[in-house]
């Protein structure tokens, strides 16, 4: 079913899952600095994760979304020549993505936005694909 997605709107795709990926890596690398008024904590896992392995998971979790991204971005836009390669990336990503925010979000409804709810909710919508529409790249 590549043809469903062939040529530009292909290529549209791979290149705004690419933004997606590489948006994910100064959150992994320097997120209290992207963030500046991040608390450090996660609102969510506050009970099982002190500051300091909140850190750590958020950059682990982020830069490993952003690297797998890329790389759906890659399978995606070289489909014919990566038949199926997509689909299990998407969804390792799109994981490993929603899990990053949950450990990064830390409570403040006014941060919500610049702490990434938008990157969770295109990756929620990117897992949806990949289930719904497994064949849609091949």
């Amino acid at each position: 079913m590549v043809g469903l997605m062939q040529g530009w709107l292909r290529i549209v795709i791979a290149v705004a899952l690419l933004g997606h990926g590489i948006a994910y890596l100064p959150y992994g690398f320097v997120p209290g600095q992207v963030v500046k008024a991040w608390k450090g904590n996660s609102r969510l896992l506050s009970s099982l994760l002190d500051s300091v392995r909140v850190e750590t998971a958020v950059h682990v979790l982020f830069v490993t979304a952003g690297v797998v991204m890329v790389a759906v971005a890659l399978a995606i836009a070289f489909a014919p020549w990566t038949p199926g390669w997509w689909r299990p990336l998407a969804v390792v990503g799109s994981i490993v993505g929603v899990a990053g925010f949950v450990v990064f979000w830390d409570g403040q409804r006014r941060l919500l936005v610049q702490e990434g709810v938008i990157g969770a909710v295109i990756s929620l919508t990117l897992l949806g694909v990949a289930i719904a529409l497994p064949k849609a790249f091949g």
